[in-house]
């Protein structure tokens, strides 16, 4: 049983020594608090010394040739899996619970439709510009994957379509696709909508055991994503071993054509579209800016979120109730990369390394997936993951694709998270203005500190 795993060659007993240590260490960091994204950044660099000392050593294992970092690799493994298992569940709960609070606030609907427009409408567009980006250099074309056995069915487009309703919710359930289960939660939470205007006290024991669920599944997600500094070792160990420099340059290619997209999502985008709403984006920059500093070293959205609120009212002049409405919407729904750009890119990117072809389906597919989802997950820890997790089981592709890319996640998600903000900031100016609650004379002045 375990033939695979003895240690025949002392490159292979150091191999084990130094995951053992590699382990301590990191769980160490996590004593200490070291900042998550510090850990990952040591999971990943301990993980490219090792490949490159050790992964030249070759071992068979299941009667092929590779090497002996393939032993420590079920570490990463395992991780990938416990992201699959939470993808459903977390969904569906999320999906029922953000529309149900949505109808519940005492916030004037005008107001959360508009938000939630330009919050998903962005989303969407930053998932077609991650999507070309990725596409027009063949991104992944080149990456290695190792051998594999994986291949797509390529379904007539009435099958797609058909297979977005589950004809079996129990069966949606414990599959792996995961739009039929979006199209179940979203007729609960209308059932729910209607249900409450009539009888809410029918609907309330459901709604609160569903929040209930959702809270547990969000902190079975956390606990999940502690683990990504052991599964970065892993991944980036056995993928270095196994193609040394080549993957590293694909991997810097990587990291520049996400840094590409995300600036021509904010440029062309985010602040074109204030402009042609006739808001300066140099003063939205000026006055926004300690926000999206902000999230930009603290690579969280929820973290930055009271500074987002206090810039959008204090220094951008909108009003104090679009400010608290947008902000915390903002941080829950539509995230402009962590949703849209990134599981995009990832999409292309898996494809062209297992040779799977994208066609305009996928495409549209891929648009309609990351604006729906970007309703259900945005709210969680490592929405980007998860987020690219459920668009690579909706497109039927390998979720194996996130381990290709994952080791560099910490250098992306500073980016990521600024953007994500600073959609938020784009969100609150336009829903302000069109209010008629957006101070110009505020947005106009001079910047002034923010009040602590």
């Amino acid at each position: 049983m375990f033939q695979n795993y003895k240690i025949d060659t002392w490159q292979k007993g150091i191999l084990y020594l130094v995951t053992l240590l590699v382990v301590a260490l990191i769980y160490y960091t996590g004593k200490k608090k070291l900042k998550f994204g510090l850990r990952v950044i040591i999971g990943m660099t301990l993980g490219i010394i090792v490949g490159l000392t050790l992964g030249t050593t070759k071992t068979m294992i299941n009667g092929s040739e590779t090497t002996i970092i393939a032993t420590i690799r079920p570490i990463g493994q395992v991780y990938l899996k416990l992201i699959q298992m939470v993808v459903v569940p977390l969904v569906l709960t999320s999906v029922i619970k953000s529309f149900t609070s949505l109808e519940s606030t005492d916030k004037l609907k005008t107001i959360g439709l508009k938000t939630l427009f330009w919050l998903l409408i962005t989303t969407t567009i930053g998932a077609a510009i991650g999507f070309v980006f990725a596409w027009i250099p063949e991104l992944g074309s080149k990456f290695s994957t190792g051998p594999t056995d994986y291949t797509r069915v390529i379904q007539p487009i009435e099958d797609v379509i058909l297979g977005f309703f589950p004809n079996n919710i129990v069966s949606a359930l414990g599959g792996s696709l995961v739009i039929p289960v979006i199209v179940f939660g979203l007729f609960v939470s209308v059932a729910i909508i209607v249900e409450n205007k009539r009888h809410p006290e029918r609907t309330a024991l459901f709604v609160e055991f569903n929040n209930s669920l959702n809270t547990i599944i969000v902190r079975v997600t956390k606990m999940v994503i502690k683990l990504t500094p052991y599964a970065v070792f892993t991944f980036m160990a056995y993928a270095v071993g196994r193609s040394n420099f080549e993957t590293l340059k694909q991997l810097g290619l990587y990291i520049g054509i996400m840094y590409a997209a995300m600036l021509f999502h904010f440029v062309f985008i985010q602040m074109l579209t204030l402009k042609l709403h006739g808001i300066s984006p140099i003063k939205f920059l000026q006055k926004f800016s300690p926000a999206m500093a902000l999230a930009f070293t603290s690579q969280s959205s929820y973290g930055t979120l009271p500074v987002t609120i206090k810039s959008l009212h204090e220094r951008a002049g909108v009003s104090e109730r679009v400010a608290n409405f947008v902000g915390p919407i903002g941080a829950n729904i539509g995230m402009n990369a962590c949703g849209g750009i990134f599981p995009a890119v990832v999409a292309v990117l898996t494809a062209n390394a297992y040779g799977i072809e994208l066609g305009v389906i996928e495409f549209i597919l891929l648009l309609v997936i990351t604006t729906v989802s970007a309703i259900g997950i945005a709210g969680v820890p490592g929405i980007a993951t998860i987020a690219a997790a459920v668009v690579l089981s909706s497109l039927g592709l390998p979720i194996e694709g996130i381990a290709l890319i994952i080791a560099v996640d910490p250098l992306i998600d500073m980016g990521r998270t600024m953007i994500n903000v600073t959609g938020v900031g784009v969100a609150g100016m336009l829903v302000a203005k069109s209010e008629k609650e957006l101070d110009f004379d505020v947005l106009n002045s001079e910047p002034k500190d923010l009040a602590v």
